[in-house]
């Protein structure tokens, strides 16, 4: 009985042996023989991106099939490499097709080019190619030159300097300016500035660092990645800054109060706030208020003035929104940081 099951298993072992054999004697060989061509983008095509067009579609990459010597499913990948790297041994991925064209958006060629390392808002020249692949096997057009101005926005701008002791990990929002939207490049915020100072790019997940990309004084309002310290008297400033056009403006302020609920509405009828740094707010103390309605403003100057329109706490900026105030004693707060006030009647 048992030399009869060890004939089984002999014959069922060579049953497998012989199928595996076959199989792999069967099966295609995968080797790459003709390279895919680029037939479009021409040499020479130039690309400007900007966060208004990013979403759109740029061109349409185009290309010869590649043979792999069987009826095999090919994967093509559009690529970019510096200059100096013919070999695209350190290639960025811009987009993958299954067939032999691609419509490449702004957003992906941006992002393929800006983790290359090319300048943002620079044209740049690099290499492009289409790769095919199958399995572990591929084979690369020959490379063309073209040019990309690609552009990098950070969420937020933090502004280092003497008046937070160069405190990077402690760029809180008293320290931060915002976009106008998101993917915009130009920032603008409340800061109190002490001395000399930079501009400094968050990363994508808001953090800040000596790593990340810092703006300093590339002349009269200008700024250079690669410039000195910018400098500006002890105040509180309104400053504005485009990583993009690569220009900043400081507007030194002094905040008041004003309105026929305080003093009145004339031209020099402001009640003069004090800055707390501490607190990073506006603040009078004891303020003798009268049924009627104030604003706030700086500069004893229209224009840029605060109130609240629906009496929620929340400043709205210019127009009809006088703030309703009533006959009494208080301490007034004003945080343009977080664009909120208080009325504490004492």
């Amino acid at each position: 009985m048992k030399n009869l099951s060890k004939i089984f298993l002999s014959l069922f072992t060579l049953a497998i042996t012989s199928c595996s054999v076959e199989d792999v004697q069967d099966r295609p060989i995968i080797e790459a023989t003709d390279a895919p061509v680029l037939t479009a983008p021409a040499t020479g095509a130039i690309y400007e991106i900007t966060p208004a067009n990013a979403t759109q579609l740029f061109d349409r990459f185009a290309w010869t099939a590649a043979s792999f010597g069987g009826d095999v499913v090919v994967t093509y990948q559009v690529e970019i490499a510096k200059l100096d790297d013919k070999a695209f041994a350190k290639p960025q991925l811009v987009q993958s097709s299954n067939t032999n064209n691609v419509a490449v958006t702004g957003e992906n060629l941006n992002k393929a080019a800006i983790a290359l390392g090319v300048t943002p808002f620079v044209s740049t020249s690099v290499l492009a190619r289409v790769k095919a692949v199958v399995g572990t096997q591929s084979i690369g057009s020959k490379p063309i030159e073209i040019a990309i101005k690609a552009f990098k926005t950070a969420p937020l701008l933090g502004v280092p300097g003497n008046h937070q002791g160069w405190n990077f990990a402690g760029l809180t929002a008293a320290y931060q300016l915002k976009p106008s939207a998101k993917g915009n490049s130009d920032f603008s915020g409340y800061v109190y500035l002490d001395g000399i100072f930079k501009f400094l790019e968050a990363t994508d997940d808001l953090v800040f660092s000596d790593k990340n990309t810092f703006y300093g004084d590339g002349g009269a309002g200008i700024l250079d990645t690669k410039g000195g310290n910018l400098s500006a008297p002890a105040g509180y400033y309104f400053i504005k800054a485009d990583t993009q056009k690569l220009t900043y403006s400081l507007e030194l302020q002094v905040w008041g109060i004003i309105g026929d609920g305080a003093i009145g509405w004339g031209d020099n009828d402001d009640i003069v706030m004090t800055f707390n740094r501490a607190k990073n707010v506006w603040e009078a103390k004891g303020v003798t208020l009268k049924d009627g309605g104030i604003k706030f403003r700086k500069n004893k100057k229209w224009g840029g003035d605060y109130g609240d329109k629906t009496m929620d706490g929340i400043l709205d900026q210019e127009g009809d929104n006088n703030i309703k105030s009533t006959a009494g004693t208080y301490d007034i707060t004003l945080d343009l940081t977080n664009k909120t006030y208080t009325l504490v009647k004492k």
